[in-house]
């Protein structure tokens, strides 16, 4: 069984590899094969060397993290407010990079969640787990075993507090929302996982790259609901092509519109980078 990287800092590894810590080192001969270790790689280690990392099944860039097998993307209710912009962003990244995604909603304990039932419904008709916090923090301490986990979401939406609340190892520092700009300061400076029940999780300076480096065509495929439906053409961006049956059930109600919005704007900004 190979161990596990669960923590970086210039240079150092911090190897988990049956049942306990080691700091390691990778021998030099990866250097000229131009690999570098990174947190969430599976690795044999002899004595404080890493000897051999193994495939990655997938690679982030920032977060710096592999071999992640789902991604909490936290949005709250309140302070700050519900950013479904945002919120659509992450999941098509997500589904961009082939990884499950949960969606985690807090400060429901701020707000009448009534106001939120269509929008909560409409994510979970999609097939993604949604979980209510606080209400809900015992079903989503659940979905972290036997995975490596990673929490994405904009500042202040208390990813640190929601991974201290689940009681994790180590105790992280969370900072104050800022009230001039209504986001909270970034406390994290490095990534780590969290030993949390018989999975991991991962506290990060946060997805740094929000970009949308994908084509048109692969855009539309991370918008799930799109999929159902058969359009005239088999190419169908359902912009303004005839015979789109996106833009009927847009029309009818049955696609959220704010999604479909936020798909045509993320359209504008491929097409926009296509021009540089």
């Amino acid at each position: 069984m190979p161990g596990i990287i669960i923590k970086s800092i210039s240079g150092d590894y911090d190897v988990y590899f049956q049942g306990k810590r080691t700091i390691c080192k990778p021998l030099g001969i990866f250097r000229f094969q131009n690999i570098s270790p990174k947190v969430g790689d599976r690795v044999d280690i002899e004595g404080t060397k890493i000897v051999k990392i193994y495939p990655r099944k997938n690679d982030l860039t920032r977060p710096s993290v592999s071999n992640v097998d789902k991604v909490f993307i936290i949005t709250s209710f309140i302070e700050p407010d519900l950013n479904l912009n945002l919120l659509d962003r992450l999941i098509t990244l997500t589904e961009w990079e082939d990884i499950s995604a949960a969606l985690v909603f807090t400060k429901a304990d701020l707000i009448d969640l009534t106001k939120f039932q269509k929008v909560l419904e409409y994510y979970k008709k999609l097939g993604y787990p949604i979980f209510v916090l606080p209400q809900e923090m015992e079903l989503l301490k659940q979905e972290i075993n036997d995975s490596i986990c990673v929490v994405a979401g904009q500042s202040g939406v208390g990813k640190s507090t929601l991974i201290n609340s689940m009681g994790s190892l180590i105790e992280l520092k969370t900072g104050k929302i800022s009230d001039a700009l209504g986001r909270g300061k970034h406390t994290t400076r490095h990534t780590e996982l969290l030993s949390m029940g018989t999975g991991w999780i991962a506290d990060t300076p946060g997805f740094g790259i929000l970009d949308l480096e994908m084509d048109l065509q692969s855009l539309s495929h991370t918008f799930r609901e799109f999929f159902p439906h058969h359009c005239k053409f088999s190419t169908c961006l359902h912009l303004a092509e005839p015979g789109c049956q996106i833009k009927d059930k847009v029309a009818s109600g049955e696609i959220l519109l704010s999604r479909y919005h936020h798909y045509q704007l993320f359209v504008e900004e491929i097409k926009e980078k296509r021009k540089y």
